[in-house]
Parts: C-alpha cells; structure tokens; sequence
C-alpha cells in the first residue's frame, strides 16, 4: 500500500549558510498543512565549527541519525522532501535505499555532483560531499548508520556542470553517467538508460541550482548554465511517466519573494507531485 509522507528538513548547518533555513520554511509554507508532515528541527542560529574536516558536524549527525530513526518507525513507501541543504538527501535516500533493498535509482538534479569526501572537499561544508557520503565514503558519524550503502550504478548525474577535480576522477574511475546539458535529448538518454539498467523505482533529487541563474536566480549557489524552468519540467514528468518515483525531494532554495516561491510549487504542480 503506498503510503506518503511529507518531510520538511530546513538544515543550514551542511552550508554553514542560516538564510536556507528561512527559504525553506518559505517554500514550505506553501505546500500544505503539516498534519501529515514529518519535521526534523533545526535551530536557526548555532555556532559552527570544524570536525573532522566538515563544518557542523557534531550538529548534523546526531539530526541525520534521529531523521533515520523517525523514517523507519513512520514507514512510509514514499516521500517528499523540502530539505534546505542537500546534506538533508542523507536519510530519506539511506531509507528508502534500504526499504527497497537497493533497487532504486537516485537521478542527482542538481549543478554539482556532490561527491567529495572530508579530505578532498574544498570547503569543508557537507552538502558538497552528501552522495559520496550515501556511497559509505564519508564521516564515520554518518557511514556507520547507513545500513545499505548506494553503489556506483545507482547513480545518474544530470544537469552537472560544476566538477572540483577529485569529483572528476571519481566519477570517471566509478562509470557514473552525467546526463548535460539537460534538454529533451538528454532527458530521453536518461530515462533510457535507467530502464536498461533495470530500475523501477527512482529517487528524484533536485537542488535548484541545475536551473539556468539567469531564469530562477533563487538558489544557494548559482551556477552559469542549465536548464530552464520547462525543460526540468519535461525531464520531472518523464522520469515519473517512466518509473514509480518514491522520493523526491526539493533542496537548496534560497529566496524570499512570492514570485520565485510560486514558480517552485508550479513545477512541483506541473510535474504532478503530490502536494495535498
């Protein structure tokens, strides 16, 4: 039996940035009522340090470790998420990876991979390093809840157009696809390789920053290129004609006017995710 479930994440810590907690309540805000919404707390101001070469640490461990505990006990078989950094993808894909014994397909939206570690991360802040983290490569505080680990042929990169070069050995040495420029051609690629690789199920990450800055300026780290509005739309709507999406998730806004709020809940009303 499907049964839904809302999670609103406002966690800053991971980008050491308190204005994500803000916008995030913000967009959150105009979704639905919380009766059904599963909320993990986070203070909007705290002072952070460096532990183990990741800012925040000893603040967004203990918040991922309690998230997974309250997933699991919740159960749900699908989620979405308003998260504020994408180190808030840390437990519902560790859920739903595990729930589904490894056979769900994570499809990164997003302008950068995301898959640094502690060591070769260049700032330090965790939202950079959360899919490697996922992989079972990262802080210890993290690895050592995550009872199934993704592997390599999980993932499918799309949109990505902001590599440090440690990600680049990575992804090449790992054979992880990129799908960019996302556009309808790329978008058909992408949907075609997940079925040829097996998958179902899928888990859609979106960090608003894969947008182009130049028509959704709104996003924690902007980043030249990408996609428009419509052609994520197009790709959203393909890949949930295509495979039951058990998770999806909203990250990484940044704004706080009405205007850059409203074209957000229009894709997530255009691509037919559940809201209500």
């Amino acid at each position: 039996m499907t049964q839904r479930l809302k999670l609103l994440y406002p966690e800053w810590q991971g980008c050491h940035n308190p204005q994500v907690h803000a916008s995030t309540l913000w967009l959150a805000a105009g979704i639905s009522d919380r009766n059904d919404c599963l909320i993990i707390d986070t203070p909007e101001q705290e002072s952070i340090g460096k532990i183990d070469g990741v800012f925040g640490l000893d603040s967004i461990a203990p918040r991922f470790e309690r998230a997974l505990q309250n997933l699991s006990e919740a159960n749900p078989s699908h989620l979405l998420m308003i998260g504020g950094t994408c180190g808030a993808e840390a437990a519902p894909i560790a859920y739903l990876n595990k729930r589904y014994s490894g056979e769900v397909a994570v499809v990164w939206l997003d302008a950068h991979s995301d898959l640094n570690t502690p060591t070769s991360s260049p700032s330090g802040r965790f939202h950079g390093m959360v899919l490697r983290t996922l992989l079972g490569d990262g802080p210890a505080s993290y690895t050592s809840k995550i009872k199934r680990p993704l592997i390599p042929s999980q993932i499918f990169l799309a949109g990505v157009r902001d590599l440090d070069p440690p990600e680049q050995v990575f992804i090449s040495a790992a054979n992880i696809p990129i799908f960019s420029p996302l556009d309808q051609t790329s978008t058909q690629r992408l949907v075609e390789a997940i079925a040829t690789a097996g998958f179902e199920k899928i888990y859609i990450h979106v960090d608003v920053d894969v947008l182009n800055p130049a028509s959704f300026p709104d996003s924690l780290m902007p980043t030249p290129g990408g996609p428009s509005i419509q052609d994520l739309e197009h790709c959203i709507l393909a890949l949930t004609n295509a495979f039951d999406a058990v998770g999806i998730s909203i990250v990484e806004y940044c704004g706080s006017s009405e205007a850059s709020r409203q074209l957000l809940l229009d894709l997530m009303s255009n691509c037919g995710i559940h809201i209500e």
